[in-house]
């Protein structure tokens, strides 16, 4: 019997709740001695969780049509935060249901440990004294959504596409190809177009009728990884401030050919990656953007890029000079690692 209901209740964790699941969401802990009231932590939040309140100067958290609190627990505010008085405190974690937080994730933020918990203790920059310089940029990166309105030189903007050429790839063969837009107008109405087309996304999160949750639980069995509720608030930021690529000067579309060796996907990833720590090595900044939806349903909008056959669209990335110095060292959540040592 006990066995039954273990069986029960796992098929219902695995097929349910996937609309708007219980959450345990970080705190955000603020000083207002300190704040320098910059508004900068506000700006750069992904999902539109904090606000600002002109009456009182200070910034503070809320929700958004159903979630108890839009934080994600990424610590961007943290980061950008010249004053050092905001502190993110705990973690996202969803309770129940398909997409349950695995038990093998669950623990406390921890700030870089590159020589394991002994450094747990330790200041960052006593820390950076023996890391390599790559370590360094790895560990400090942020994703940047305060850019400068500032020329990216064409001679840096090639420097970091010869990191990406030079990314291991399956059998060498390299199925990847760049979309660089660098024209204002351009970047802005491909922006406009695909907030159009991620707005039924956001309206289908907003209430709390049976056929939503039937709907997004039904999504959830064809598309698992797009009916997640932490971009909801997202998308909603992104319609007010109307712009998926934050100002950025440079926007490179990252496209696979889909008859690669292989595992192209990842492929377009270790390339990807190549190409941002190479950008923040050179005090660039760069921020990911997920376009999927609008590419899949917009054939207009692949036409204008020039995506045709046999390339694919895989991820979307922003690049420009940061408002200020961003790239910083935060608290992450540990990752599960089962040694099997000889």
């Amino acid at each position: 019997m006990a066995k039954a209901e273990g069986t029960s209740n796992r098929f219902l964790e695995n097929y349910r709740g996937a609309y708007m699941p219980p959450t345990q969401f970080p705190e955000v802990e603020f000083d207002a001695d300190k704040c320098s009231h910059c508004k900068r932590c506000v700006d750069t939040c992904p999902t539109q969780g904090l606000h600002w309140d002109e009456e009182k100067k200070i910034p503070y958290m809320t929700g958004y049509r159903g979630l108890e609190t839009a934080c994600i627990g990424c610590n961007n505010c943290e980061a950008v935060c010249k004053s050092g008085c905001i502190r993110v405190k705990g973690e996202y974690r969803v309770l129940f249901g398909r997409y349950k937080t695995p038990e093998d994730k669950l623990g406390d933020m921890i700030p870089p440990c590159p020589f394991g918990d002994r450094d747990l203790n330790r200041d960052f920059k006593e820390i950076e004294k023996d890391l390599t310089e790559t370590e360094s940029v790895i560990l400090k990166r942020r994703s940047i959504r305060l850019f400068q309105d500032k020329p990216v030189p064409k001679e840096l903007i090639h420097r970091i596409i010869e990191a990406a050429r030079f990314a291991p790839t399956a059998g060498n063969c390299q199925p990847f190809k760049l979309i660089v837009v660098t024209d204002k107008k351009m970047i802005e109405e491909v922006d406009k177009q695909c907030i159009k087309i991620t707005n039924p996304l956001q309206r289908l999160f907003n209430g709390k009728s049976l056929w939503r949750r039937m709907v997004v639980s039904l999504l959830s069995y064809i598309m698992v990884n797009g009916m997640d509720q932490r971009p909801i608030p997202a998308v909603e930021k992104m319609n007010q401030i109307e712009t998926l690529t934050f100002g950025a000067p440079v926007v490179i579309h990252v496209l696979k050919d889909k008859r690669g060796i292989s595992n192209p996907d990842l492929d377009v990833g270790i390339a990807s990656q190549n190409l941002v720590i190479a950008a923040h090595s050179l005090g660039l900044g760069t921020c990911y953007i997920g376009f999927e939806a609008p590419i899949r349903f917009l054939p207009s909008l692949k036409k204008k890029l020039g995506i045709i056959h046999p390339y694919e669209w895989v991820t979307t990335i922003c690049v420009g000079y940061p408002k200020g110095e961003i790239d910083h060292p935060v608290a992450r959540g540990r990752i599960p690692v089962d040694w099997i040592e000889g």
